[in-house]
């Protein structure tokens, strides 16, 4: 006796065992674990002294790790990490002065952070630094931007008011007495 199996199904089929082949291939199926050990991020020595603000900022490493995966993972992160896809992994270079920082990441997070680094082929250490680094440099943006509106805030600006031809005459003779700038808008 001989069986057909049309195409449709056969793939179905297929579908069925990869889904449960990657159900076994994840740890913890999906689930974060209170009792996981710690893990270790390494850190370039020059983001040091901002990593620590942002840790004060967000109470712990965990939040702050958690912060960024959120942040960033619905950007589109390929213009900060070119040309990386599915290459063999990079890591941070050990000529670099590195801190570690141990602390026990919720599971999600982790999990996030080692799919986002094997998309573009980095550790979970380059990754998070990268990160780290963008967060830094998007609030250097922010600081400069509320600097150059103190800045505009202090100058001298003349206001100009514009009126139709068939405004109240009664208000720009008022501004005339007052001395303010206007402009008639015959338009």
């Amino acid at each position: 006796m001989i069986f057909f199996i049309s195409p449709g199904t056969a793939f179905k089929e297929e579908i069925k065992m990869l889904k449960h082949h990657l159900k076994k291939f994840t740890e913890f199926k999906g689930k974060s674990k209170k009792d996981s050990g710690p893990s270790d991020l390494l850190v370039p020595i020059h983001l040091e002294n901002y990593l620590h603000k942002q840790i004060k900022k967000h109470k712990n490493l965990k939040n702050y790790f958690h912060y960024l995966i959120l942040k960033f993972q619905k950007r589109d992160l390929s213009s900060k990490f070119p040309d990386a896809a599915f290459r063999k992994t990079l890591y941070q270079s050990k000529n670099q002065q590195l801190i570690r920082y141990s602390f026990r990441p919720d599971y999600q997070d982790w999990y996030k952070a080692k799919f986002i680094g094997f998309y573009f082929s980095l550790s979970v250490c380059r990754l998070f630094s990268r990160l780290v680094d963008l967060d830094r440099e998007e609030d250097l943006q922010i600081i400069n931007l509320a600097e150059e509106l103190i800045k505009l805030g202090k100058q001298k600006i003349h206001f100009h008011f514009y009126f139709k031809i068939f405004s109240n005459s009664k208000i720009i003779s008022k501004k005339m007495l007052l001395g303010k700038n206007f402009e008639l808008n015959s338009a």
